[in-house]
């Protein structure tokens, strides 16, 4: 690939980043920032998680997402639970509120992604998402890889 084509992409890559920032901020709603936000979509996809898992997920340190936990635990969106065979660990799990906070963002953003998706042909549709969908992996790959980037 040439230097050219490099930085054509690194160029869109930054427009689409200030886009989905924008998105992001508008798209999470229902009183929560966007770390929070974040915290939430991973716990939406499973049933609970330990804390350093969600640490690991975010690409955070684990202090951080305990005051994103806290906070939520405060607006009664996820509960904490110690289980019994486990007292070093601690289990996050969205509450029935925090799964309607889900289910509303979902929602909103489902709509502005199907409305942009729908912008692009259906022939190509699946390769660009495919394509996408191994860029991302590549690049956390890279990513875990590498111990500084430049």
């Amino acid at each position: 690939m040439s230097t050219i084509d490099v930085r054509n992409f690194r160029q869109n890559l930054r427009h689409f980043e200030r886009e989905l920032n924008v998105q992001n901020n508008s798209g999470c709603c229902c009183g929560v920032t966007l770390a929070q936000c974040h915290a939430l979509m991973e716990l939406h996809n499973k049933d609970s998680i330990q804390l350093k898992e969600l640490s690991e997920k975010l690409y955070l340190d684990t202090s951080t997402v305990s005051r994103t936990i806290e906070n939520l635990v405060n607006q009664n969106l996820v509960s904490r639970e110690i289980p019994k065979n486990n007292r070093r660990a601690t289990l996050i799990k969205l509450t029935e509120q925090g799964q309607d906070v889900c289910k509303t963002i979902h929602e909103g953003n489902d709509a502005y992604f199907n409305e942009a998706l729908n912008s692009i042909p259906n022939e190509i549709l699946p390769q660009l998402l495919k394509g996408f969908e191994m860029l991302v992996n590549k690049m956390i790959y890279l990513n875990k890889s590498q111990t500084c980037n430049s």
